[in-house]
């Protein structure tokens, strides 16, 4: 069973944590996992809650986190992708810096069950996907 309401409040939850990025983007991907899910048949959704997991991602990536899609063309989409893997692995690196390791491993961990693997070296850190 889908808890979209649960979904929802992680995202407010992590805004009213001083605006915590980083938990939110987090919980957003949880939100992708249960999206790919349906996409792949294994789970079936409502059309309320495809209507309430539409207004949550418009909210949270445009409205609160600035991020639009900028257009249909698959290049314009796979920008958009690197762009935000790029951020997360900023926001991970100052999670690091400020030893907000919980933040940090909630980051790397949710980006590797989507297959996405950050590497650590002196220069920073980079991303590949699987």
């Amino acid at each position: 069973d889908v808890d979209v309401a649960a979904l929802s409040e992680k995202c407010y939850a992590a805004m009213n944590d001083d605006f915590n990025t980083p938990i939110l983007i987090a919980s957003l991907f949880e939100g992708v996992k249960i999206i790919n899910s349906a996409a792949d048949g294994r789970i079936e959704l409502s059309s309320s809650q495809i209507a309430d997991l539409k207004t949550i991602y418009s909210g949270f990536m445009q409205d609160v986190l600035g991020l639009a899609h900028e257009g249909a063309a698959s290049e314009g989409s796979e920008d958009l992708s690197s762009t935000l893997l790029d951020l997360l692995v900023e926001m991970r690196s100052d999670a690091k810096e400020n030893k907000d390791w919980g933040s940090a491993d909630k980051i790397r961990n949710t980006l590797s069950e989507l297959g996405v693997t950050i590497k650590d070296s002196k220069e920073g850190s980079t991303w590949s996907h699987e």
